[in-house]
């Protein structure tokens, strides 16, 4: 690994990013096609991950920092359910490049924190259900897994079609239905 300066972890972060939006559409794609997504020389991928297997590692280990990190800075005990639902949905957008690799993997590890935020997530969404903001007819389970199926949208509808919904337009339109389809009132989001 380079020496850990800005620049270098800059250049480490932009192939990983490029590594695993290759890999979440083609698992067996050259690495030379992720040096050039990242606009890197295959001897400078190397640098940074030795193989395929490192590159997926240290993507694995990204998607799990990226999902501590979105979790606690959503502020999930403030406010009302609701509206801790928006900040962790927000949060969650920001970090789709690293969040993609759990959605591409078939079997993504676990981790035992990983536990403890979905029970941190599932009472953020009970204490919407009681204090009225988020609809009590719909499971836990069902507003949960929605995200993560909305997420798959935002990042992928942009890729597929960007001439008929860029990256802003999608976390707009997906942050909008999330909302509603959460919302005990829709008619107020």
């Amino acid at each position: 690994m380079p020496e850990h300066t800005a620049a270098a972890e800059r250049t480490r972060r932009a192939v990983l990013e490029a590594g695993i939006e290759v890999l979440a559409s083609n698992p067996s794609a050259p690495l030379s096609e992720i040096a050039a997504k990242a606009g890197v020389s295959r001897s400078t991928f190397h640098r940074y991950f030795s193989d395929r297997s490192a590159l997926k590692k240290a993507a694995g280990e990204l998607a799990v920092e990226a999902w501590h990190t979105a979790v606690e800075r959503a502020g999930l005990t403030k406010g009302t359910g609701l509206e801790a639902y928006r900040r962790l949905c927000t949060e969650l957008m920001d970090s789709l490049p690293a969040l993609i690799w759990w959605m591409t993997q078939d079997a993504p590890e676990d981790h035992p924190e990983g536990e403890e935020i979905d029970r941190n997530i599932a009472a953020m969404l009970q204490r919407g259900q009681e204090d009225g903001s988020i609809d009590p007819q719909l499971s836990i389970e069902w507003i949960s897994n929605s995200v993560w199926a909305m997420l798959y949208a935002v990042y992928y509808i942009p890729i597929e079609t960007p001439e008929k919904l860029g990256r802003f337009e999608a976390r707009q339109q997906a942050l909008r239905a999330l909302m509603k389809a959460a919302a005990a009132d829709p008619s107020s989001v």
